[in-house]
């Protein structure tokens, strides 16, 4: 091809997310510093007091309420379903519904979260996107309604609990909740038999008949009713505020954590609670808050965790037990890395807080401290591994399995809580059970990172140093506290695994920065590369004779009758162009790839592919972006004669005046001119000041060279430039790869060239000759256009004196081409900049040093 070039990576394609996660830690942090401002010196002691006082009946009834409001939640599925007229097992939506909420409230963005679980499941069982969106608008106005309805009936029946925390006088707390009633009576009443779409501008939504509002309210009603309850149970006795009150203050502190982006409404909700409870002591509601998210958010992962690793057994399977294991199987990495990940927090803030006395070990303070600091090293590594787990890494797997089984000791000895070293064998097991889910040879450090990971991952580091701050604050920073090593030295042992988690933090961070690729796949070698020369006569694209440079692997078809050729770098396994065969086995040739790639737990590109088959693309789950537009040359009855060709005449005829001839040397003559065309090639690298490029066109390899016949411009009997060429006899399409000329070729010796290549092409039976890629041309320009193709025309604007995006194209347009688009087909998000990062990267490698 014509100098193709890979278009340049977006320096950030999602400086919103990064807002967003920037956003999300930064009202965490001003929530867990406004909780800390609520107290003392000794703040975790008087929590640590109040969570004694807690009784096992009291814990255990939190669980059940907890529990009933799970069971609740997964009616609001069934609702759906019954409107949208499908019929499922009552085991599949009862495992998938808890799924879809156990993820959902400890994760946030229910709606999201909930919703792909859902999608993955329900849709298995044949349902389509709108059936689905019924399911999932069904929990969304379930919550909205049933909260509406009970906030407007606590403040009308318990008003003082309200006026207790707002500026308001009772009876105008009461006529609120009187007014928030009617509201909901009259939107009952608008919306009809029928349904209605409420809203304002484009901003509406659909809402159900009247039938369908009343049992999903309903249902809500007892679901929140029993949520709240699990959380007020824990509540030490309090005057002013009675259940019904309590209720309303509760639902207020939910919507401030949904409101606030943070996971589980983290340190929001409490903060909350604290100014909306004056009444109450801030230990006693913190202590009830932390005995909460374990009974209502931890245990139901784990429960998660546990249904998985029984789903996953599936020894003689009975009906109920297989319905689990389909409905959990496309699940289990993400439930377990869920899991694990929990676990990984739990094992870095517990090793923050001071041991409990009655934990407390008579075992050598070598041995302690060993201890202490492995469990926190673990802890973050499992942080850290998580998404691989939830991308089915089999390394990621291994590392996570030896963790969970060596971590409970550490764990233990360190005299920390014994939930966290009594949670390590249930995710041990997990793990052992669903091994074969976790089949990707990806390298952990070419993963890349998604930006909701990214954020729990901060969410937790954050609330470790605040919580680091929160337990001492009664102890004075000395220097010497880093060398105080004592049986009771808490505060020493917690500052020296801040310091271990951050260093493995920024070790990790700076080796994923710096791991740019690993070993290329293996090579064909000449034999291979013989057995696919009767495919490449039966190739519909030149593009395809790109396997002879050798320097990537093939993928074969099992019929034979096609190939991918691919190479990986980075993250990425990258395609160079469409698979090459007919069209049944190119659509076999793409899922077959798409299989390599998850195998090897790359993401899967495709560079510079054709518009013959964005359909299956679009099946794969990949984003098409056009990369620019390939110049195709008619030379159907090509000839010089006319007006139009007027400009081309005249610098063919220059050309033949200047005394330059043309012909086109057989592959098997070439090897003898090697000599004369590497001296060629030598000095135009040097004047270049370049190396060879890799991957996208070829590179001066004899070996390659002696593969295909060779155009050559002679002047004087010398030889001052040439190119080889490229035939796809069954489309008669005609191309050129690599293309070299001497420091004194007569001016026009390019255009004398590709002139003569028409001729030639059009007299030996060719009807089109490809001049290549003009990259980042042909770009839509609107406003209104996608964010790729605005970054892409900016970079074209401005890196115009870098690489001549402009020039290139004016270049190849004299030829009166016709132009057809080359596009680059990856995943979307933050794969979308890391791929184009790797295929430019990849073209840009010396091929020489890659076969070493």
């Amino acid at each position: 091809m014509v100098d193709p070039a890979a278009p340049p990576a977006p320096a950030t394609a999602g400086w919103r997310r990064f807002a967003g996660v920037a956003i999300t830690l930064a009202i965490m942090g001003m929530a867990l510093h406004a909780l800390a401002g609520e107290f003392s010196e000794h703040g975790y002691r008087q929590i640590r007091v109040a969570m004694h006082a807690l009784s096992w009946s009291q814990l255990g009834l939190a669980l059940l309420l907890g529990m009933a409001s799970y069971g609740c939640l997964i009616g609001f599925d069934a609702i759906g379903l019954r409107r949208a007229n499908r019929r499922l097992p009552a085991g599949r939506v009862a495992i998938t519904a808890f799924l879809a909420h156990a993820a959902g409230q400890t994760l946030g963005f229910a709606a999201l979260t909930g919703g792909a679980i859902r999608v993955r499941s329900y849709g298995n069982a044949g349902l389509g996107l709108a059936e689905i969106g019924q399911v999932v608008l069904m929990s969304t106005l379930g919550f909205v309604f049933g909260a509406w309805v009970l906030l407007g009936l606590a403040l009308w029946l318990e008003p003082g609990a309200a006026a207790l925390a707002l500026p308001l006088a009772v009876s105008w707390v009461r006529m609120l909740g009187i007014a928030l009633l009617l509201g909901f009576g009259a939107m009952w009443l608008l919306v009809g038999a029928g349904g209605r779409s409420i809203g304002w501008r484009r901003h509406r939504v659909w809402i159900p008949d009247r039938r369908t509002v009343l049992e999903v309210t309903a249902l809500s009603l007892v679901e929140l009713g029993l949520a709240s309850a699990a959380f007020y149970v824990l509540l030490p006795a309090q005057d002013g505020v009675g259940y019904i009150g309590f209720v309303g203050l509760y639902l207020v502190a939910v919507v401030a954590g949904l409101l606030s982006t943070v996971p589980a409404g983290l340190g929001v909700f409490e903060w909350s609670l604290l100014k909306l409870l004056p009444q109450v002591a801030p230990a006693a509601i913190l202590a009830a808050a932390v005995a909460y998210r374990v009974t209502y958010y931890l245990v139901p992962l784990f429960l998660s965790t546990l249904l998985a690793g029984l789903a996953a057994i599936r020894r003689p399977l009975r009906s109920g037990a297989s319905t689990a294991w389909n409905v959990l199987r496309p699940w289990l990495p993400q439930v377990i890395a869920l899991a694990v990940f929990a676990v990984g927090a739990l094992l870095v803030i517990d090793g923050t807080l001071p041991a409990p006395r009655q934990r407390a070990l008579h075992a050598p303070l070598p041995i302690v401290e060993t201890s202490h600091l492995l469990g926190s090293l673990g802890g973050v590594l499992l942080l850290l591994i998580g998404q691989g787990l939830q991308r089915r890494s089999h390394a990621a797997w291994l590392i996570a399995l030896a963790l969970s089984v060596v971590l409970p000791i550490p764990a233990w000895l360190r005299g920390g809580h014994a939930l966290v070293a009594l949670t390590l064998p249930l995710v041990a097991a997990a793990l052992w059970a669903a091994r074969r889910e976790f089949y990707r040879q990806g390298a952990l450090l070419d993963e890349a990172w998604s930006w909701p990971w990214l954020r729990n991952v901060a969410l937790v580091l954050v609330a470790t140093v605040w919580l680091l701050f929160f337990v001492y604050s009664h102890v004075e920073y000395q220097n010497e506290l880093w060398w105080q090593f004592a049986t009771s030295g808490n505060a020493p042992r917690a500052l020296r695994a801040l310091l271990l988690v951050s260093i493995v933090v920024i070790v990790f961070g700076l080796a994923r920065l710096l791991h740019s690729t690993r070993a290329p796949l293996p090579l064909p070698d000449a034999a291979l590369l013989e057995q696919l020369r009767p495919l490449l006569a039966r190739a519909h694209d030149t593009q395809a004779c790109l396997a002879m440079t050798g320097d990537k692997a093939i993928l074969r078809s099992e019929d034979g009758n096609g190939f991918v050729m691919m190479q990986r770098y980075g993250g990425s396994l990258v395609s160079m162009g469409d698979p090459v065969g007919p069209p049944d086995t190119v659509r076999t040739l793409i899922w077959k790839f798409r299989e390599e790639a998850d195998r090897l737990g790359l993401r899967p590109v495709f560079y510079q592919t054709g518009d013959q088959h964005w359909q299956t693309y679009l099946d794969l789950g990949l984003t098409l972006v056009k990369l620019g537009e390939e110049a195709m040359v008619s030379l159907d009855g090509f000839s010089l004669e006319g007006s139009a060709r007027a400009e081309l005449r005249q610098a063919w005829n220059k050309g033949r005046r200047s005394g330059l001839g043309f012909r086109v040397v057989p592959a098997g003559d070439v090897a003898a001119l090697l000599p004369a065309l590497e001296a060629i090639s030598d000095a135009w690298l040097e004047e270049k000041a370049g190396d060879e490029k890799g991957f996208s066109l070829g590179s001066f390899d004899p070996a390659y060279l002696c593969r295909f016949p060779m155009a050559l411009v002679e002047a004087g009997g010398r030889i001052v430039a040439f190119a080889n060429l490229w035939q796809a006899p069954l489309a008669q399409e005609l191309s050129v790869d690599l293309m070299r000329h001497s420091a004194d070729a007569p001016k026009g010796t390019m255009d004398f060239l590709f002139i003569e290549l028409f001729l030639w092409g059009a007299a030996n039976g060719h009807t089109r000759f490809s001049l290549g890629m003009a990259p980042l041309t042909g770009l839509a320009e609107h406003r209104l256009a996608g964010r790729w193709n605005r970054f892409a025309n900016l970079v074209a604007r401005h890196g115009e004196r870098f690489y001549g995006f402009g020039g290139l194209r004016r270049f190849k347009s004299k030829f009166a081409p016709e132009w057809r688009p080359r596009y680059l087909a990856a995943p979307g998000g933050m794969h979308l900049p890391a791929a184009l990062l790797d295929v430019t990267r990849l073209i840009s490698l010396d091929p020489r040093r890659q076969s070493n």
